[in-house]
Formats: structure tokens, sequence, C-alpha cells
């Protein structure tokens, strides 16, 4: 549950939250190359979009802002991937990636997925060790670079 900060969960991007979710993944180093065109392309092709997105008031104007963002890839049945998990700096240690995460997880279209899997940077597997992952124990994680040429 978060904590000090009211959230909704949005299923997909909210309308004008585009440059909100392109400013999340810039925050992060392995985004930070990421352009508003190459984002939308990636929301385009995308199966599950969760958003947690605040309110903010000024005055009299009532706006949002998207301060967590996650993605994932799913054939529906056997596996899911999720990728790009976001909270905004200033939104770090509320409890919004468990809640991001657990919303994620919830989602009609994983609810009946075998097995979600994610790829993470070591000083995060504790926490999603709390939010129900654990470390696979065999296989390498591989991948292949755009330009890249097999060897004949």
């Amino acid at each position: 549950m978060a904590r000090d900060i009211d959230v909704e969960v949005v299923h997909g991007v909210p309308d004008g939250g585009l440059d909100d979710v392109v400013r999340l993944l810039r925050s992060t180093g392995w985004g930070a190359d990421r352009d508003r065109e190459g984002v939308r392309r990636m929301l385009d092709h995308t199966d599950v979009v969760v958003c947690l997105v605040r309110e903010v008031v000024s005055g009299r104007t009532r706006d949002h802002e998207v301060v967590g963002f996650a993605r994932a890839l799913t054939d529906t049945e056997y596996r899911a991937f999720v990728e790009d998990v976001v909270v905004g700096v200033p939104y770090r240690g509320k409890g919004l990636g468990s809640t991001l995460i657990e919303a994620v997880c919830a989602h009609p279209d994983l609810a009946d997925v075998e097995q979600l899997v994610l790829e993470c940077r070591s000083d995060l597997v504790d926490f999603y060790g709390r939010v129900g992952f654990e470390p696979v124990p065999s296989g390498v994680l591989m991948k292949r670079e755009r330009d890249a040429t097999p060897d004949g």
C-alpha cells in the first residue's frame, strides 16, 4: 500500500500522459536514451500497460501526473515478461513500487498467466522478492543486438 501519496491505478497511458512516461523512463540509466516517438511505438505494441497517476491541484486547475509506469508482453497463457518498471524519483520509498507491481500482476490479461518474468538490477532483487518474485536458478539471460549478425 502506498504511504503518504494518493494514486490511481490506470490501465494504459492516460490522455496527456505520454510525456510523463518518457520523463520517467529517461530518469533511469537503462531508459535515458528513449525518445517520445520510440516510446509511443513501444506502447502501441505492448500488451499490458499500468500507470500510477496522481492528481495535481494548482489553484483552480486540476491535472494528472503519471508517477509510476510498468508494462508487460505476454501470450496470456504461459509467460508474461514485465518490463520498464519505474517510479518517479520524488515518489520512491513510499510503497509505490509495490503498488505498481501488484497492479501489473493483478491485471486481467495476466491473471491466468503461468509465469511472470522480469529482469532487474542486483540491487532490486530483495525488493522483487518481497513482492513475490524469485531468482531463476538456472539459465542465462541472452540478447542479440539489432545490428548483430550470426556467425556462419
